[in-house]
């Protein structure tokens, strides 16, 4: 087996001592850390970016970073309390029911054994009354924090543990993600072999079993046996509405996961959004189970509408609302709170997204400050994918709710990338800098004095580009200026063919004046006055002017 040296995710095991009676004993459950008061679990989930005041004097392009590392932002509220202790207690109860190499775990082994001679994944016989509470689902809207917070929690176990006197290795738990475009049962399979090959790199299991003629039942039989070898504390299948097929295939799946965690004694927890409903209703009761495991119904932050009152929503964006890193920041009043939950609806994901773009486009166009206006504008642009799912929760529409869950997500990560083209470009051309800006004429004139104009004239050209107001950015400023600064394009030359073929005028044609004038050798002038086309200036002015 693998040695804590030669595997990195490894610690080697150290035993403390277990209060509970049915834990006493169990060396699975002693090698893990020690139960915490909940002040020392909600500063364990805590994850907030490191702030100080002097941050707000950096160059823009280190702001725009610190605002990103809100991405991780995570103030423990009473639901992940909750849910951290859910986990705590999940994986203890089924570690209870296990043990090193006891005869229960050998006798797991030849039950799987026997389940692939029938070519099945598990026996039917193996179903246990006991082993069904150990199966659970946590259910949320999407941006509620569920996957944030389930990784922030298994933040506090090893991922591996070696216990060195019994040469094994222990996985406290396993998260799996189901991709966006669905899986399958072998699809699952493949991903417990990933993870496990990850995490134990000697196993090489994806080799050893992933067969291109083996089944789904097959491969899911010999993932159940890899879980059972590293004594997996709990399996999580996240995202499982992206559960391929449908009818009897997707009934079938659902079934043979529930029967993993009766024969193995390994809890499994489906988290997923409310379409994941329609899959987990085939087999289980997602309301009972959940809410027998400690894992609640994932809804939007509860508000109470006044800061002075707060419940969850006021609780998290006070808590949030102290990260800005613009040079203004905005004070957050009950009002404010307000408005931000009726744009995100309570939905911690989006107000992060929202807070973030703001305070971006503060830096980018200059204000250094946003306002309610600057927060509509990003819910209208950069965050405009996001409003059918907001109208349906709005409207209590579950059904509505289910049909928005396929719109792509944000990430916050496409989010910065945008923020910071547009930075590049402010940086580099001026690209975001708009002619009513201070800096637009001071630097639209040192340009143009680069280019070869005198001071004065570079700023009087500058200004007058400014005052029309018809362009965007330091470089197209520039240009425009520099059209100024062309003289008058000179007449084209005629062919001697166009000067011995004039051009037929029309007699009121005041180039005719200059054609008489030619062949008389009198003036324009003379001429034009002759037609009544020009007069004399005392005319025009008065006498004695």
């Amino acid at each position: 087996m693998n040695r804590p040296l030669n595997n990195p995710f490894a610690v080697e095991a150290r035993y403390t001592e277990q209060r509970i009676p049915q834990y006493r004993g169990n060396a699975l459950i002693g090698a893990l850390p020690a139960s915490p008061t909940d002040e020392q679990l909600a500063g364990q989930l805590f994850d907030v970016p490191e702030f100080k005041l002097e941050q707000r004097s950096w160059e823009t392009c280190d702001r725009l970073e610190m605002v990103s590392q809100l991405s991780t932002f995570l103030f423990p509220l009473a639901r992940h309390i909750t849910l951290a202790r859910a986990f705590d207690s999940l994986i203890k109860t089924g570690y209870a029911r296990r043990g090193i190499r006891t005869p229960e775990h050998i006798a797991t082994y030849q039950s799987l054994y026997e389940a692939q001679q029938e070519g099945k994944a598990f026996k039917n016989s193996s179903i246990r009354a006991a082993g069904a509470q150990l199966s659970s689902a946590l259910i949320g809207w999407s941006g509620t924090g569920k996957t944030s917070a389930i990784r922030r929690i298994f933040s506090r176990y090893p991922e591996v543990i070696w216990h060195p006197e019994h040469d094994i290795t222990q996985i406290p738990y396993l998260h799996i993600e189901c991709p966006h475009d669905g899986i399958s049962g072998k699809g699952l399979a493949a991903s417990i072999f990933r993870k496990l090959d990850q995490l134990v790199p000697d196993c090489n299991y994806s080799a050893l079993y992933q067969k291109s003629s083996a089944g789904a039942e097959t491969l899911l039989n010999n993932a159940a046996r890899a879980l059972h070898n590293h004594y997996v504390g709990v399996l999580v299948v996240d995202e499982i509405q992206n559960l391929k097929n449908a009818g009897k295939s997707k009934t079938s799946l659902m079934s043979l996961l529930v029967s993993c965690a009766n024969e193995l004694n390994v809890p499994i927890v489906f988290v997923g959004t409310h379409k994941a409903l329609n899959v987990l209703g085939i087999d289980m009761s997602p309301a009972r189970r959940s809410s027998a495991a400690g894992f609640a119904l994932w809804k939007s932050l509860e508000r109470s509408g006044d800061l002075q009152r707060p419940e969850e929503w006021e609780d998290f964006i006070t808590s949030l609302w102290r990260f800005q890193w613009n040079r203004k920041p905005v004070k957050l009043d009950t009002y404010l709170a307000n408005f931000m939950f009726e744009c995100c609806q309570g939905i911690p994901d989006i107000a992060i997204k929202l807070f973030a773009c703001a305070q971006w486009r503060a830096m980018l166009n200059g204000d250094e400050t946003f306002s309610i206006e600057t927060l509509d504008a990003v819910m209208t642009n950069e965050l405009v994918r996001a409003e059918p799912m907001l109208g349906a929760i709005r409207s209590n529409d579950p059904e509505a709710m289910s049909r928005y869950e396929d719109i792509a997500p944000l990430h916050f990560s496409s989010l910065l990338d945008d923020a910071m083209n547009a930075y590049e470009g402010v940086k580099q051309v001026g690209a975001a800098v708009t002619t009513g800006h201070v800096s637009f004429v001071p630097r639209v004139t040192s340009v143009l004095v680069e280019a070869g104009i005198s001071g004065k004239r570079a700023e009087s050209m500058a200004q007058k580009v400014a005052e029309e107001g018809k362009v965007v950015g330091i470089a197209e400023g520039a240009r425009a200026a520099l059209e100024l600064a062309k003289p008058p394009s000179r007449a084209r030359r005629k062919s001697k063919t166009e000067e011995t073929q004039p051009a037929e005028l029309a007699p009121d044609d005041y180039r005719n004046a200059v054609r008489k004038a030619r062949e008389t050798g009198s003036t324009v002038f003379d001429e034009l006055a002759r037609t009544g086309a020009a007069r004399p200036l005392d005319e025009l002015v008065g006498v004695g002017f």
